[in-house]
């Protein structure tokens, strides 16, 4: 797709010739970012009008990193997008976008990837019956047009709550959860997750680091959550992640120049996030020990922060105290 499409879409145009309305935009689930609504009519076609995730990923590869591609899924994708006629379902138009995924996926995998994650934070909504036949029934095509391809289905923002059945009866290679939005039902989680990954050997990646805020995670809370995972998946089929994507958070404290240094110490962006997750999955692979010195950091910087009067502050807890104000 061209870049001037791309800005008629985005903001429409009215020159040349051409008068045409922006797309209309709207949050991102729960965040402050923005995306296009796709649109929807019966009968529409689907076809791959650009080769830019595959670019990417040669490109990565060029230079000796071997990525894995993030996708919307096309699920949310349909989900997530508006019909322009009364009372039409979108997911009728499931069977023409599919080929058009197994392309891509295809391309993908033809390039020499080896693992695709799609996102479906759609998954993680109240969703109808006719929704979960949806999701099985997409996923079980694109594991046989592409069987080569392992495919991550990630879900964010939110617990699976009722949808865990069918994200479990899914036929691929990993499930992607965010732990950090769903801390309460984690234990639900561990008991519904077949043991060592199933006959599949399916991998389970738990987004323990969250990555929607700015702060330090509770590293020796976590790890006590991920070594019960452990038990229950396997050390081959247990991955540790971030909750979400990282683009909700600054890129790197360490350019972070005029901060002091208790504030910044109790800050993570996205760069000392990675850290984190590296941290706790060494822990995992080596045991607590190999990690000593950087959980002992991670608790005295917490606990700073519990108790620093930046935070705790007498006079504004006095006040709070006192007597309501008659004005």
């Amino acid at each position: 797709m061209d870049i001037d499409t791309y800005f008629a879409m985005a903001r429409g145009v009215q020159s040349g010739g051409r008068d045409v309305t922006a797309m209309e935009m709207t949050k991102w689930f729960d965040t402050n970012y923005h995306y296009l609504v796709p649109e929807f009519e019966p009968g529409q076609t689907f076809r791959l009008s650009s080769s830019k995730p595959v670019d990417e990923f040669q490109e990565a590869k060029a230079l000796g990193i071997h990525t894995k591609p993030v996708l919307i899924g096309p699920l949310t994708f349909l989900l997530l997008g508006k019909a322009r006629t009364a009372r039409f379902d979108r997911l009728t138009l499931l069977d023409a976008l599919l080929p058009v995924y197994a392309e891509v996926l295809s391309r993908l995998a033809a390039a020499g990837a080896t693992w695709v994650q799609l996102d479906e934070p759609c998954l993680a909504l109240d969703r109808t019956p006719a929704e979960h036949a949806a999701f099985v029934r997409a996923y079980r095509l694109l594991a046989e047009r592409v069987p080569k391809l392992k495919i991550l289905v990630a879900t964010y923002f939110a617990g699976l709550d009722d949808n865990l059945p069918t994200a479990l009866e899914l036929p691929v290679a990993g499930l992607h959860l965010d732990v950090v939005r769903a801390s309460g039902r984690f234990d639900a989680l561990l008991q519904a997750w077949p043991a060592g990954g199933g006959r599949e050997g399916k991998v389970l990646s738990l987004g323990v680091i969250d990555g929607r805020n700015i702060w330090k995670a509770d590293l020796p809370t976590v790890l006590r959550q991920l070594e019960d995972a452990l038990e229950r998946a396997g050390a081959a089929q247990l991955w540790v992640a971030p909750s979400c994507s990282l683009t909700h958070v600054p890129i790197d404290l360490d350019l972070e120049t005029r901060l002091d240094s208790e504030l910044k110490g109790w800050l993570a962006f996205a760069k000392q996030k990675l850290v984190e997750v590296a941290t706790l999955a060494r822990a995992l692979r080596e045991g607590r020990d190999s990690v000593a010195a950087q959980l002992d950091a991670n608790t005295r910087a917490l606990a700073g922060r519990r108790t620093s009067r930046r935070i705790h502050n007498p006079a504004v807890k006095q006040r709070a105290r006192g007597s309501p104000s008659t004005t």
